[in-house]
C-alpha cells in the first residue's frame, strides 16, 4: 500500500516538481537571466493580472495632443515628462510646442524632441482644460499600453508560478497540496527504503 501511493505521488507530482525547479532555478539566477529588469507586455498585465490602464486627461494643440495619464505628460505618444502636479499652458511657437507645468518650462519640437527646459514661473492664469477619453483612439490606446508596460517584470511573474499566485487561490492551495504531497512522498519513499534494507 505504501510503496502504491509513493509511486502515484511520484507520476501526479513530476510536473509539479519540474515547474518548482525550473522557476526556482530563474529566480536564483535572476541577475544571470536579466528577469529583474524585464517586462511583460501591457496585455500581459492587462489580462492576467487584471491591472487597469490610467486614465487618460487629453486636449488637442494645433495638429498634436498633449495627455496626462498617471501624472506623467505624453506629447502625442511620447512620454517626456513623469510626476506632474499641474499642466499650466501649453501653445506653439515658431513650429515648436512650448509646455508650462510645476514651475517649469520645457520646448518640444514637432517630433517630440526635448529642446529646452527652464525653471520659470507659471502664470496661474493660463491653466489648460484637459478632459477624459477625448483622444483619438488610436492614441489613447498606445498611451495605455505605454501606461502599463513597465509594470510587471518577470521576475515578479515567475515568483508568482513559483508560488501558484499567478493563478490566485487556486494556485496557492494548489502548491500548497503539491508541497504535502512531497512530503508524503518523502516519508514513504524513506519507508520503502527502510524496509528493503530490513531495518525493521
Amino acid at each position: 500500500m505504501i510503496i502504491r501511493i509513493h509511486r502515484f505521488l511520484g507520476i501526479v507530482l513530476v510536473i509539479f516538481v519540474l515547474i518548482l525547479s525550473v522557476t526556482g532555478t530563474l529566480l536564483q539566477h535572476a541577475e544571470e537571466f536579466k528577469i529583474r529588469q524585464t517586462y511583460a507586455s501591457s496585455t500581459f498585465a492587462k489580462n492576467v493580472y487584471g491591472i487597469e490602464p490610467c486614465v487618460i486627461y487629453s486636449a488637442p494643440i494645433e495638429s498634436k495632443w498633449i495627455s496626462v495619464c498617471n501624472n506623467n505628460l505624453y506629447f502625442d505618444d511620447y512620454k517626456i515628462v513623469n510626476n506632474i502636479k499641474t499642466l499650466r499652458s501649453v501653445y506653439k511657437d515658431k513650429g515648436n510646442y512650448t509646455i508650462l507645468y510645476d514651475g517649469h518650462k520645457i520646448t518640444v519640437s514637432e517630433n517630440a524632441e526635448i529642446l529646452d527646459l527652464d525653471h520659470t514661473e507659471t502664470p496661474k492664469d493660463k491653466k489648460i482644460a484637459l478632459t477624459e477619453n477625448t483622444a483619438p483612439k488610436e492614441l489613447k490606446r498606445k498611451i495605455e499600453d505605454k501606461s502599463l508596460s513597465k509594470i510587471i517584470t518577470y521576475e515578479r511573474i515567475i515568483v508568482d508560478l513559483h508560488s501558484g499566485r499567478l493563478f490566485g487561490t487556486f494556485g496557492v492551495t494548489l502548491v500548497d497540496l503539491v508541497t504535502l504531497g512531497l512530503i508524503i512522498l518523502s516519508i514513504t519513499g524513506t519507508y520503502s527504503w527502510l524496509r528493503w534494507k530490513k531495518f525493521f
